[in-house]
């Protein structure tokens, strides 16, 4: 399964003059059909910076549109807990990992999400930069996907 990162969400919905639009847009025509993965990080992301571009309306169907669509995966950490207090254990340590790695606690909870979870074959981001060398995930931009 492919997963999706922010930055493509937020080109494709958003900012549609940004030069990276147009492969953005070709990006997610190429998986028609096909059951993608975003993080319910990524998902919040997006409806944050939708919410401050466009209005809490905007980020309230953004929200209900990803959550119930049928060839979105919404990932969440896979964890077995025993009580509420080992979810923060686990978040703590498991992001934390990948801080040490040199990663910002945005990218490393995506990170961490994305590791936790089995059936990912790729990541896709624009900011390469963030995951290089970082994971044993395949890390591609779209156009390198493409």
């Amino acid at each position: 399964m492919i997963a999706i990162d922010s930055d493509l969400l937020a080109i494709f919905h958003i900012f549609k003059k940004d030069p990276r639009f147009e492969t953005t847009k070709n990006f997610f025509i190429s998986l028609t059909g096909q059951t993608k993965a975003i993080t319910i990080l990524n998902l919040l992301e997006l409806c944050g910076i939708v919410s401050t571009a466009t209005g809490g309306e905007d980020a309230t169907r953004i929200f209900h549109e990803y959550s119930s669509s049928r060839d979105i995966e919404i990932l969440f950490p896979n964890l077995t807990l025993k009580n509420d207090d080992d979810f923060w254990a686990s978040l703590v340590s498991g992001c934390f990992s990948r801080i040490q790695r040199g990663m910002r606690f945005g990218d490393a909870a995506i990170l961490w999400t994305l590791e936790t979870n089995e059936n990912i074959d790729a990541f896709i981001t624009w900011n390469i930069r963030h995951f290089k060398d970082k994971t044993s995930l395949k890390i591609l931009t779209p156009p390198e996907f493409l």
